[in-house]
């Protein structure tokens, strides 16, 4: 099973475009020997760096052979293929569980507008976890949208796996999926908020 690996284009040219304005920020600071506002805007600016790298850079998801690796802002998921339950894109990329519901922020769905350019082909051969009562389909389950993209790989490969007979078979260890908090991105963005915040009180 070949590794796919989806980071949203989108979302990284924006996490750039917000550190370069940020940086382009302390440059003219500096220039400008603004040594008071210097002290006072820069942890702000950091701030506002590190949550776009944080919020847009980060997350992405990773899809192998033996599970689903989700990286969000503040965690990331390792789900074993045997815990997926069903996949869902009614607001974003779901991962249903018997322990939990995972969002996977990398992949959301289409908003009104992004439905509405939606086009019928976009919706044919998902896979028959994607269709519901009367082949009713979600907008998120379109090919066109990040969400479909995604979601049409992960149903692919579950349901190879369960039209074997392979998660029938395999034992469901509550233990092997794997959450980790990302400790540094909360300290960080924590003492940024708050150096800023005092920052602009001072």
């Amino acid at each position: 099973m070949p590794i796919f690996t989806f980071r949203p284009v989108f979302g990284r040219v924006l996490a750039a475009v917000v550190a370069a304005l940020c940086a382009a920020g302390c440059v003219g600071l500096v220039l400008a020997d603004d040594i008071e506002n210097l002290l006072r805007t820069v942890p702000l600016l950091l701030f506002f760096s590190a949550a776009a790298m944080a919020m847009f850079w980060q997350p992405h998801i990773v899809v192998e052979e033996a599970g689903i690796t989700v990286v969000n802002v503040f965690r990331t998921f390792f789900v074993p293929w045997p815990h997926v339950e069903r996949i869902d894109t009614r607001y974003t990329l779901t991962l249903f569980t018997a322990q939990r519901r995972i969002s996977v922020w990398a992949a959301p769905s289409p908003g009104i507008r992004g439905a509405i350019a939606i086009e019928r082909s976009d919706l044919r051969n998902l896979g028959d976890s994607a269709y519901g009562t009367g082949r009713s389909v979600r907008p998120g389950d379109s090919v066109s949208t990040a969400s479909g993209q995604v979601a049409f790989v992960l149903r692919q490969r579950w349901e190879a796996l369960r039209d074997t007979g392979a998660l029938d078979s395999a034992i469901v260890d509550p233990d092997a999926l794997r959450v980790t908090t990302h400790r540094v991105t909360i300290v960080v963005l924590a003492g940024l908020l708050a150096a800023a915040l005092i920052g602009l009180v001072l």
